[in-house]
């Protein structure tokens, strides 16, 4: 009996946390800045592009193709994909309650870094791959750099964006001072409130009274 139990009670506990930690997910998506979602894409790109074939070789009547992680710029592949997934950790493991990998206060600056370094490799990597086609006769550079590429750029593109709001915010920081706070001149309603009813007309002044002790008859 406890043979058959303990893979029903894994099977629910599997079932169990796996919607619990797509519904946070979802959620944590959501609320996410619009740059962190397009950086994050781009993350996802480059790495999804590591593994589409990158090169295709002519070789009697077959065309043997290599992705990132092959051919002669397979070490370029391996490096990148480590330092994507270092990006992408950075931002995911806090989220999900893990440990923080890297302070807030550099977080910008160590993505931006780390997206332009591996955007160098890629475009070193193309330049190894058009040298060899350019030598090679049939050989062919294939969609899956390309891909790699512009991950890697939109990556860097929002980091830099990323980057360059924080200074700006540290900078807006540096010079506002919460004491130094004029106080807010008070306007007259009347200047705004344009629906109000125009005020009363004056009352009418009175007849001068008639302080005479005895009328002429």
């Amino acid at each position: 009996m406890v043979t058959f139990a303990r893979p029903r009670v894994t099977a629910r506990l599997f079932f169990g946390i796996l919607p619990t930690m797509l519904e946070r997910f979802i959620r944590i998506v959501r609320i996410m800045e619009i740059e962190e979602k397009v950086l994050h894409v781009g993350v996802l790109l480059c790495i999804l592009g590591l593994f589409v074939p990158w090169i295709g070789v002519p070789q009697y009547t077959d065309v043997n193709t290599w992705n990132g992680f092959g051919f002669r710029t397979g070490y370029i592949g391996h490096v990148v994909l480590l330092v994507q997934l270092y990006i992408l950790v950075i931002m995911v493991f806090p989220l999900f309650g893990g440990p923080i990998v890297v302070r807030k206060t550099i977080r910008n600056t160590v993505r931006l870094l780390l997206s332009g370094a591996c955007l160098i490799l890629l475009l070193s990597a193309f330049t190894i791959l058009l040298r060899f086609t350019s030598e090679q006769s049939g050989a062919e550079i294939r969609f899956g750099i390309y891909v790699t590429i512009v991950g890697s750029a939109l990556t860097t593109l929002y980091a830099f964006l990323q980057y360059q709001e924080q200074r700006k915010n540290e900078a807006r920081q540096l010079f506002h001072h919460p004491d130094e706070q004029q106080p807010v001149k008070k306007q007259a309603p009347e200047l705004f409130d344009d629906d109000r009813p125009p005020p009363p007309p004056p009352p009418a002044p009175l007849p001068p009274e008639d302080h005479q002790l005895f009328s002429n008859s």
